[in-house]
């Protein structure tokens, strides 16, 4: 299509492979290809006259780039849908620093998602190796999923449904009732921050019929890229300029189309439906759908990708005042290429975008415009877009659980975390640690 954005702003600030076909498997590189060059070039630039390593951690320095770790994936391990998702998390501050706040939990021992993604964190602090191992939750997820037959050892799996899942039990690690729709819980890392409270409705604007609002909660807000596409070319088509504040409108344009019903009252009309955002989520998830494993809209799906996100735009309507306002900056996103999944997410500390490839982990460069380029030449797909608010704040633990008590199994999945049905071929769908802020 040719489209690109207009003037970006400066960052602040899948059909599924078969078990098997997966090229995710790899064995680590050596330490050249892990953020910085070696050890020795971050160690000299911070080497003062009269001594000794700065203490602090400095925005656009490589001291701070050296809490960015790659993850194992040894052969046959397949685990790349799940490293990717990690890595995000971790880059996500909003989540980050809501987990190192809560301690007491609903355990599952050895199958605990949440003591697995903690040790995690704490190794990335802590630990100096370069590369960590991430078996100690691919081991909790293939127990916890066991009976489903998902996330097992050895087999590739789809990151979105991983990045959905791992928030779910989450929320039922942190929360016992599961007995409510919406959870009020003012711990729960998952419906505070990730959870978009929606209902849709039909209105017809014939004879002012509607239907019963249908309220539901998303984590993961999916959108067509073929529709996203159209979208983009009616745009250029009608000579209108592609500005980077109106991604949250061609979001919205690509998922209302075709979506008309028939007038509840049968007055032949045909109406849209109409989606209604009630809360004010700090991180958004999008989540795109392909046609195909592999596009040809690869490039201009890109190119049409903005950095910023407004949440008036991305849907029908906004209750919430906060919400009105908020503008979201894209800080993440999950990747799919050649039966193999890669993450980019921007390191808060160094004022850069990193690359991570499992156990590979590599500076971009300080804009967007870089990571879009890289995505263009290595023909990556994206799968899942994370926006955060820069204004987040972690989670309150003043209603969070205060010991840890263990638990034989969780409950199944309530219904009201179950993500909606999407018609899609999709690539698709513990220690504390406090050092950073």
């Amino acid at each position: 299509m040719g489209m690109k954005w207009m003037e970006p702003m400066a960052r602040p600030t899948h059909q599924l492979p078969p078990p098997g076909m997966s090229s995710c498997s790899k064995s680590p590189p050596n330490s050249g290809e892990v953020a910085g060059s070696n050890s020795m070039a971050w160690v000299k630039m911070f080497k003062k006259p009269g001594g000794g390593l700065k203490k602090s951690y400095q925005p656009g320095s490589m001291l701070s780039l050296a809490l960015t770790k790659g993850l194992l994936n040894e052969p046959g391990q397949n685990s790349c849908f799940l490293n990717s998702a990690v890595q995000v998390l971790w880059q996500l501050d909003i989540f980050r620093r809501s987990l190192r706040q809560l301690s007491g939990h609903f355990c599952l021992g050895d199958a605990c998602i949440f003591c697995a993604l903690k040790s995690i964190f704490s190794q990335f602090q802590q630990s100096r190796e370069r590369v960590l191992p991430s078996d100690s939750l691919r081991n909790a997820l293939a127990e916890t999923f066991k009976d489903e037959q998902r996330f097992q050892l050895g087999l590739m799996d789809d990151a979105a449904e991983c990045f959905e899942n791992i928030l779910e039990r989450i929320h039922l690690h942190i929360v016992s009732d599961t007995s409510t729709d919406a959870c009020s819980s003012k711990s729960c890392i998952t419906h505070q921050k990730f959870a978009m409270m929606l209902y849709e409705q039909f209105v017809c604007r014939c004879c002012g019929a509607s239907s019963d609002p249908h309220p539901f909660t998303e984590f993961v807000h999916y959108v067509s890229t073929t529709a996203l596409c159209q979208q983009v070319d009616r745009m250029l088509g009608k000579n209108e300029r592609l500005r980077s504040d109106m991604f949250g409108e061609l979001l919205q344009a690509a998922n209302n189309t075709g979506d008309l019903r028939s007038c509840p009252s049968d007055c032949g009309q045909s109406i849209k439906i109409r989606r209604v955002l009630m809360n004010c989520p700090e991180i958004v998830t999008i989540g795109f759908v392909w046609d195909a494993e592999q596009s040809d809209l690869t490039d201009d799906v890109i190119r049409s990708l903005g950095p910023r996100l407004n949440l008036c735009g991305l849907f029908n309507r906004v209750t919430d005042e906060n919400a009105k306002r908020s503008e979201l900056h894209l800080v993440g996103m999950i990747c799919f290429s050649s039966k193999h999944y890669s993450a980019f997410a921007y390191h808060t500390k160094s004022s850069k975008w990193m690359f991570f490839d499992d156990a590979t982990v590599k500076e971009i460069g300080s804009k967007w415009k870089d990571v879009a380029s890289k995505c263009i030449r290595g023909h990556f797909q994206p799968l899942l877009l994370f926006y955060t608010n820069p204004e987040g704040s972690p989670v309150s633990n003043e209603d969070a659980p205060r010991q840890t008590t263990m638990c034989p199994r969780l409950p199944p999945t309530p219904p009201s975390l179950i993500p909606a049905p999407v018609a899609k071929l999709t690539h698709a769908p513990a220690p504390q640690f406090s050092l950073l802020p």
